[in-house]
């Protein structure tokens, strides 16, 4: 296995623009913030999904292993029983500013939305658009 993702991947999704202001890019991600940006990427998508943080936990629930090379992955459940609310591990060790967490976010949500694109160029132009769609969302007070 790869100890890395290809190069094309790895660039388009650093080509990933967060909507976030500049002074906001490079703040700390927490839990509670990534937490509430997640549930805008899941209505922004109309893709209901759990964050976890904690990846021990992740590779307990799914089965697979999260290796440390690994930004974010999400589980679906088998391919006989999906779960009808997918989960989404963010490695907060690689994942460290808040515009981080936007790329991972998009990415991820991206594979649950669109899963047959793979990591072709559609797909982070799909990331991308939900990125926009972020950026224009106003969470409910």
């Amino acid at each position: 296995m790869a100890d890395r993702a290809h190069p094309v991947t790895e660039k388009r999704h650093a080509d990933l623009r967060s909507p976030l202001p500049e002074h906001e890019r490079d703040l700390p991600v927490d839990v509670n913030w990534l937490r509430r940006r997640a549930r805008q990427f899941a209505a922004v998508s109309q893709r209901e999904f759990h964050v976890v943080t904690d990846l021990s936990k992740y590779s307990s629930i799914s089965g697979m292993p999260f290796h440390s090379h690994y930004a974010a992955q999400v589980y679906l459940g088998p391919r006989t029983a999906r779960l009808r609310v997918p989960l989404m591990a963010i490695n907060l060790g690689l994942v460290t500013t808040r515009e981080e967490a936007d790329r991972a976010l998009a990415h991820e949500t991206m594979h649950l939305v669109v899963p047959s694109y793979g990591h072709k160029e559609a797909a982070f132009a799909r990331a991308q658009l939900l990125l926009d769609k972020v950026g224009q969302h106003v969470p409910p007070a």
